[in-house]
């Protein structure tokens, strides 16, 4: 009842900004943590990197760390996403390989390896408690991978003649979406489906590899394609499978979408971090914050659908994560 009061007061947040003005948005400083933060859910509750020990912060329990396996001999942990009951999925780091886990309530669980395989990690976790990510196994690299507590680990493969695949996010229907190598070498993103497999994303005009890494609960996905003369543009896909340029931000030549919500929001990188939406366009982060803030926001790795971003930005010349809350 708690946590569905907490949302109930954030989307009344949320739908009391001014109609027809520009959004505009707190920043929360959430840390030193120089890969950001990777992962929010729906109440605000965001995981991050800080090259060590990844940690969560919570709007009601501040910061605490995510501690590595029983034994690992290097201790180091990395967390990719973070559902609405607040499990936790990442990767515990040893000397000789890594291990895909969940964190639920702070303690570690091993999630193994496919077959055969060494190593594996976790990048996403839907509200199911499936995760996406990737492991290798007898005979082959790392592939693209989903798990659940009532099936174990599953392989998804890659595409015909690929050797190498990775899921980056999975959505409410635990459809995945990613990349995967082709004969050639070149990678390409994909979504993935029980009922249709693997299936290749197009790029933009000018070719150039791509990759799926955001995916909303109505099969649109955000990523990156490259469009020829090395130019690679920020991209939307839709459900039925077209493709479409996000263009970049003035200045830059170069941009990448990180994540998708439900509301169609998407945001990435293109020289600073960015908000994308089909009315605004692509919007500099920067330009909605206060400009006596002291923050330059360079990557947005995540959004929810109240709209709160998390990602990585600078402060004082130090790298931290970043919240970002709709005013």
């Amino acid at each position: 009842m708690a946590r569905a009061f907490q949302l109930v007061l954030l989307l009344v947040v949320l739908l009391c900004a001014p109609f027809g003005a520009a959004q505009t948005y707190n920043v929360t400083d959430l840390g030193p943590a120089n890969g950001g933060g990777r992962g929010i859910n729906t109440y605000g509750e965001v995981v991050a990197d800080n090259g060590v020990l990844a940690f969560a912060w919570s709007p009601t329990k501040g910061s605490f760390n995510l501690p590595p396996l029983p034994g690992s001999t290097y201790g180091e942990t990395v967390a990719g996403g973070i559902n609405a009951s607040g499990i936790i999925a990442g990767e515990s780091l040893s000397v000789l390989d890594y291990q895909a886990v969940v964190w639920r309530n702070g303690v570690v669980h091993d999630l193994g390896t496919l077959p055969g395989g060494t190593l594996s990690w976790a990048t996403a976790i839907n509200d199911l408690g499936v995760v996406a990510g990737a492991s290798d196994g007898t005979g082959f690299q790392p592939n693209a991978m989903i798990w659940s507590d009532a099936v174990g680990m599953q392989r998804l493969g890659t595409f015909t003649g690929g050797s190498y695949s990775e899921a980056f996010s999975i959505n409410r229907d635990s459809h995945v979406t990613g990349f995967s190598n082709v004969a050639n070498g070149n990678s390409y993103g994909f979504v993935w489906s029980r009922a249709k497999g693997m299936r290749m994303l197009p790029s933009l005009p000018g070719g150039g590899g791509s990759s799926g890494n955001g995916i909303n609960d109505a099969g649109q996905i955000a990523g990156g394609s490259g469009c020829g003369g090395g130019c690679s543009h920020a991209v939307l896909w839709t459900e039925s499978g077209s493709v479409q340029d996000l263009g970049v931000l003035n200045g830059t030549g170069f941009s990448s979408a990180y994540a998708i919500n439900n509301l169609g929001q998407v945001v990435g990188a293109s020289g600073h971090a960015f908000l994308w939406s089909e009315t605004a366009g692509m919007q500099d982060l920067n330009d909605l914050i206060p400009p006596d803030s002291g923050w330059l926001l360079e990557y947005a790795f995540a959004i929810n659908d109240v709209g709160q971003i998390t990602g990585q930005g600078l402060i004082n010349g130090e790298t931290h994560a970043f919240l970002l809350t709709p005013q």
